[in-house]
């Protein structure tokens, strides 16, 4: 881990919101934002599954920030908050089992 990259990480951890300052943020910077705050995720080009499980792990309602999420995401925004499934488009019949 790079001195820059440890910088990054201290600075959104101490403020998630920091991160929409951060060009190309490393995986472990956008872990430890949507760690903090799960919307961190809205300022993340392209993130990760494992990004994106961590952030609606935290917040179901990150899933509205996340273009085509996986079912695996979704089931997790739901379990996390079943009034999520408003910002999933066509949901599977598991999603939906699981909002409940």
């Amino acid at each position: 881990m790079t001195k820059l990259e440890i910088e990054q990480i201290a600075a959104v951890r101490k403020d998630w919101y920091a991160l929409q300052y951060i060009a190309n943020p490393s995986e472990a910077v956008q872990l430890a934002a949507v760690r903090q705050n799960g919307y961190a995720i809205k300022y993340i080009a392209e993130p990760s599954e494992a990004v994106q499980l961590v952030a609606v792990g935290r917040d179901g309602y990150a899933i509205q920030f996340i273009a085509e999420p996986s079912e695996a995401v979704q089931l997790a925004a739901v379990e996390e908050s079943g009034c999520a499934i408003q910002y999933i488009e066509n949901p599977s019949e598991d999603v939906r089992a699981a909002q409940s």
